[in-house]
């Protein structure tokens, strides 16, 4: 079976790089308590103010993330023309910089029953993107659900398949009951950390420390080596729903 179905590449547009933050910021609203859920990103947009829920993020970090999370090789000078001062520096010039460096993927669309086919053509592109992250293509058909790729390939579905047309996912939903136990465990190591050395005993400050540390230490290897329990968006349950919304989507 034929799996590779490059998409059609084509200069990328500032628009379209702050379309693709836009859905970020968006995704990520579900899953980060610190995120805002009610601000747009605009290109007017200053830098503290995209960075707020995650301000302590120094810029030359800030640069490496972005070069990683979009396979490009901006320089240290770059970034920092572009995101210093975080407090004038304006998302629009985060925008240009990526557009330079990158391209847009589109959709092509499939010969089926002797006419073209856009769907057809975003289930083959979603069958390719997966097959490259390492999943078995042979193994997907529209009629495949979904729910077991998205657990195990979630940052394609949010990156990759994503970024054929920004905004068109609906909201995920990601359970991670560990980390959650391992959040709350955290919280409560903190709080009586805080009981312990207000109040002097000192064997309740231990018992804090402890809790902290391994709560800490549960998260870490949650996040690194676990999967989610769960990753759903929204209604779409095929790779046949999923093609019909970013088929629709791409041809915003």
């Amino acid at each position: 079976m034929k799996i590779p179905y490059p998409t059609i590449d084509e200069p990328a547009t500032p628009e379209y790089v702050l379309a693709v933050l836009r859905d970020e910021h968006r995704q990520d609203c579900q899953y980060d308590p610190v995120a805002d859920a009610d601000r747009t990103l605009s290109p007017e947009t200053t830098i503290d103010i995209w960075l707020e829920p995650c301000d302590l993020i120094a810029w030359r970090q800030l640069g490496h993330a972005l070069n990683d999370w979009w396979d490009i090789a901006c320089t240290d000078a770059e970034w920092r023309a572009v995101l210093v001062p975080t407090g004038t520096k304006q998302l629009s010039g985060v925008c240009r910089l990526i557009a330079k460096n990158v391209t847009r993927p589109g959709i092509r669309s499939a010969r089926l029953f002797g006419s073209t086919c856009a769907r057809a053509g975003a289930f083959l592109t979603i069958r390719s993107l997966l097959h490259e992250a390492g999943a078995s293509g042979e193994g997907i058909a529209p009629s495949t659900p979904l729910a077991p790729y998205a657990r195990r390939y979630s940052n394609v579905f949010l990156g990759p398949i994503s970024r054929l047309a920004p905004g068109s996912l609906p909201l995920v939903r990601i359970r991670r009951p560990v980390q959650d136990v391992a959040g709350w465990g955290s919280l409560a190591g903190f709080l009586c950390l805080l009981i312990g050395g207000f109040s002097g005993w000192s064997p309740l400050s231990i018992a804090a420390g402890l809790l902290l540390a391994s709560s800490l230490a549960l998260g870490w290897f949650a996040t690194s080596f676990l999967l989610p329990s769960s990753v759903e968006f929204g209604e779409i349950r095929t790779f046949r729903d999923l093609a019909v919304v970013v088929a629709e989507g791409s041809q915003v």
